[in-house]
């Protein structure tokens, strides 16, 4: 299956194949509602797999979000459950804040389906590569009047040209054939212009690798339609936001919604799934996208192995017809969780 490369060109963490066998120390953030339950279950699935982990767990609220980031910072790697993002006034969710406290600038979204998971396309393979420190998203608002708020977009050439180099290095190492710039530079000639011009920059550098433009409302168009003819996406915060969540809608939803988030020495591991406060307790939640989530970080950690062995666990369990109730079947969470071990 393919993933996300190892490496950060700017940060350096572990290559490829060298972590396996070691000890791992890894940040966990159970997070809120059934996340406990499901990264619990990831947890037994990981060590079923031989992985050896020193779990460093952490509550993420709006009054510990420097305490969580320094563990992150000191183990490189996290593992996180979602959190409560209740809004707080004066404050932004502390997700958000953790991500900002850790300068996390991609996010990355390997979009694959599993089997028997309602994927509309079952042979789509996207990477939907997205800009994350900047944008519309950099909280620049202000009143400008009475019933009137303006919100600043902000872009630079350095943040431009640094996610464009990320997402033709995804493309090289993993023999993708083409990186498409998504933009809106029709209506927004400066800013998205200044993102299309300097990703076509990063772009002539890899001739051996096909660039393409689209605007934005076009692709969404092009990608319910036609989601085969993509191969890795480059686009701003906005749009990433936006554009991975239908690619994920079309690859079956949340299984295929782990969400690959970097900074500069620093990698967290996520999934959206987890505010289902109607099956708190009841063993019923599916465990698939937290450990899809837990398989990505496992690669990126150079275990491949059991990355290639845990995604084809959970490939035959979906087959064999073990499914949570959400996904049509009638098995527990600690059902799943035994079959996947059982295939291990």
């Amino acid at each position: 299956m393919t993933t996300h490369p190892a490496d950060n060109p700017h940060s350096s963490p572990a290559p490829e194949g060298s972590g396996a066998g070691r000890l791992h120390p890894i940040t966990l953030v159970p997070g809120d509602w059934i996340g406990p339950e499901t990264c619990r279950i990831a947890q037994e699935v990981l060590d079923a797999a031989g992985a050896r982990i020193d779990w460093d767990e952490q509550v993420l609220n709006a009054d510990t979000v420097d305490q969580v980031a320094a563990s992150c910072r000191r183990n490189g790697v996290a593992l996180c459950a979602r959190v409560d993002a209740s809004p707080t006034p004066g404050r932004v969710p502390p997700t958000i804040a953790l991500r900002k406290a850790l300068r996390t600038w991609a996010a990355v979204r390997p979009v694959r389906p599993l089997p028997h998971t309602g994927a509309r396309f079952p042979d789509l393979d996207i990477f939907v590569v997205r800009e994350t420190s900047e944008d519309i998203y950099a909280g620049y608002e202000h009143e400008v009047t009475d019933g009137v708020y303006e919100a600043i977009k902000i872009t630079t050439e350095a943040a431009c040209e640094r996610i464009a180099r990320w997402a033709y290095h995804v493309a090289t190492r993993h023999g993708r054939r083409k990186v498409t710039i998504v933009h809106k530079s029709n209506i927004m000639k400066q800013s998205d212009g200044l993102f299309l011009r300097t990703a076509q920059r990063v772009g002539a550098e890899h001739p051996d690798i096909e660039t393409e433009e689209v605007i934005v409302d076009a692709l969404c168009m092009k990608l319910v339609r036609w989601p085969q003819n993509f191969d890795v996406l480059l686009m701003g915060n906005l749009f990433g936001d936006i554009v991975s969540d239908l690619v994920s809608g079309l690859a079956g939803g949340i299984t295929a919604a782990t969400t690959l988030s970097y900074g500069d020495g620093v990698a967290l591991f996520s999934n959206p799934h987890g505010k289902a406060p109607d099956l708190v307790g009841r063993n019923l939640a599916n465990p698939l996208p937290m450990i899809q989530a837990a398989s990505y970080m496992m690669r990126h950690l150079g275990e491949t192995d059991i990355h290639e062995r845990l995604q084809r666990a959970m490939a035959q369990v979906l087959r064999d017809g073990v499914r949570t109730p959400d996904l049509g079947g009638s098995h527990t969470s600690t059902q799943v969780r035994d079959a996947i071990i059982a295939r291990l």
